[in-house]
Formats: structure tokens, sequence, C-alpha cells
């Protein structure tokens, strides 16, 4: 959302957003201090919490408040809108986030409750594919405006001729992303190089996939990363590996066709990387080692993609563009 931060500061707004760090503000974005009581925390009462941090932006006096993806502080947020006549937006985030029962929402099972609820009381929504699009319709009623991530050019890395990697997997790791799968391509091709970069999602898992990879020699087991080092490290790789059971729309093939670098993955928002030969889809690990021996040893094929991204690319995930819908759907 850093982008659309920024997009919208271009465009003339003074942007809110909230920090759970102590920071000034930067670029024309005012961080408000996300409410954090340990009191509260240890009497179960997070949701006073909840509810604090959204009165702290209503007091902002926003014109259109954004909030992106499941989570139970939109049910107050939702109410405070309402009450004060303020738009707001909810951007999709996961293919999860419009199927009631799937949602991912942390803690006690009221918290999807509160969430499905603010759904209902929300007129406007932005969604990253065709799938979330059609979920939000047939659950909640709800039309949307589909929207695929956006991408700021002055946020690409150098590119790296050499490269380190043959195949590079990113995102937190959990267990619907199936790390696992990986690890297993990358034992089963000791001629080729890969690499894992992830945070602990899940500390369980995080640690089985460390201790997994350890084990494999070929296999660089990187960490948590920032943005840009993902981007550095992305410039560094040949390919993009996704296994996750679901997604949106990853910011991490974003910023691997920022770089020219394919996708071989499980999922494809809204078919386009089939539509536009952006890489190769599978269905399961056997696919995705046929896939990969295919990719890496096609040289002719390979660049072919990389042109198809290039174009695809600068048609598709302009910011300015994205914007310009984005107020249109509004109606400002």
């Amino acid at each position: 959302m850093s982008f659309w931060a920024r997009t919208f500061v271009k465009q003339g707004w003074n942007v809110y957003t909230f920090t759970d760090k102590q920071t000034r503000d930067v670029d024309g974005i005012h961080f408000i201090k996300t409410y954090n009581s340990k009191l509260l925390c240890r009497l179960h009462l997070q949701l006073v919490q909840d509810l604090m941090d959204c009165i702290r932006c209503i007091r902002t006096k926003p014109d259109i408040v954004i909030h992106r993806g499941a989570s139970r502080s939109l049910f107050f947020l939702s109410k405070l809108c309402r009450r004060k006549h303020i738009k707001l937006v909810m951007f999709g985030a996961s293919d999860s986030d419009f199927v009631p029962g799937n949602e991912i929402v942390g803690g006690s099972p009221i918290n999807r409750r509160y969430y499905q609820k603010s759904l209902s009381q929300i007129e406007c929504f932005v969604t990253q594919n065709k799938e979330q699009q059609a979920a939000l319709l047939k659950y909640y009623g709800k039309s949307s405006l589909v929207l695929p991530n956006i991408w700021l050019q002055d946020d690409v890395a150098e590119q790296i001729p050499e490269k380190l990697y043959d195949a590079i997997w990113i995102s937190n790791l959990r267990p619907l992303k199936r790390a696992e799968w990986f690890v297993t391509l990358a034992k089963d091709y000791p001629q080729y190089k890969f690499a894992i970069v992830g945070g602990p999602s899940r500390v369980e898992y995080y640690d089985q996939i460390k201790q997994m990879a350890s084990d494999v020699n070929n296999l660089s087991f990187l960490g948590a990363k920032s943005f840009m080092e993902v981007n550095r490290f992305l410039s560094q790789s040949r390919i993009l590996v996704c296994t996750s059971e679901f997604e949106g729309f990853p910011n991490t093939f974003l910023q691997a066709w920022a770089h020219k670098v394919p996708v071989i993955s499980t999922v494809n928002p809204s078919g386009i990387i089939t539509e536009y030969s952006l890489g190769y889809c599978v269905n399961d690990i056997s696919e995705l080692k046929t896939k990969f021996i295919e990719m890496v040893n096609d040289d002719a094929d390979y660049k072919q993609i990389q042109s198809n991204l290039v174009k695809y690319f600068s048609e598709s995930h302009s910011a300015d563009m994205a914007y310009s819908r984005l107020i249109q759907h509004l109606g400002r």
C-alpha cells in the first residue's frame, strides 16, 4: 500500500497511515502511531485498541479511507465512516478475503464475524483479480473495481547480468504457502542453485522449512528481508516460484516482472500468466519440476517470456492509470 500512498501524495492529497514504530513523516505521508496497551492485551481487550486506532484515523478528517485485507478492526472503521459520512474503500488482499469461513483473521472466531459484518456495511470495493470480484459478488452481493497491484518504476533495482540463483521462492512462511514443494524441487536438482526468502508467519512452520533447507546444499535459506533487499535478490535470480494454495495478486510477481523475471506459479490471478505468457502455471510438484526444467533449458522461450513481461508490465500496472480508474470509480 506504500505505492498507493505515494501515488496519492503525487496527486496532491494529504495522506495518513498507521505505523507501530516511532518515525517522522516522510515524503508527504503523515504517520499515526498505533495504540498499544500491554494492559489491554493482558485483559484480552484488543478490541478497545482497535476502536481507539479507528477513532484516531477519523480525527484526521479524511475524505477517503482505504483499508486493505481482512481484519477485525474494519468493523469499527466501517461504523465510524458511516456515521461521519466518509467514503471507505475496501481493498482485497488474499482471495480468501471474500469467501465466508476462509478469511485469514487471527485470534478468536468472533473476529471473523466482526469482519464479515463490516463487509455488509461497505459500499466501495477494489479487488485484485476476477476471482476476488466473483466471490465478493456471490457471497456479499457487492460489485467491485478490479485493479491489480501498482508499481512505481523508481523502485526497480539495477539489473544484474550474472544470476546467483536459478530459482527463488519469496513469501511469509506459513503452511498454505507450501514452501516444502520448493525444497523438494531444489533437492531433486542439485546442479542448480535455489533460495528461499521469508519471515516466520508461523514459527513452527518457519523452523520446519529452515531445517529442511539446511539439508539441501544447493538451497540458501535467507530468512526475512526488506522490500528493497527482495528487489535485489530478484535481480539476481532467473525464475520466481510460487507454490501457494491461493493468493490475491502477489507483490512478489510485480517485483519479479519489474526485473524481467518469469514466474512458475500455482496461482494465476485473473488468468494473466497464461493469457499474456508471463511464465508457467502448475498444479502439483510433478508439474513444477517439469516446467522448471523446461524454462531453465530453453533460452529462446525464456527470452520470449521476458519480452512478454516488459510489454504487459508497462501496460497493466501503471500507478497513474490505476489512480485515474480508482478516482472515477469513487465518483470524484
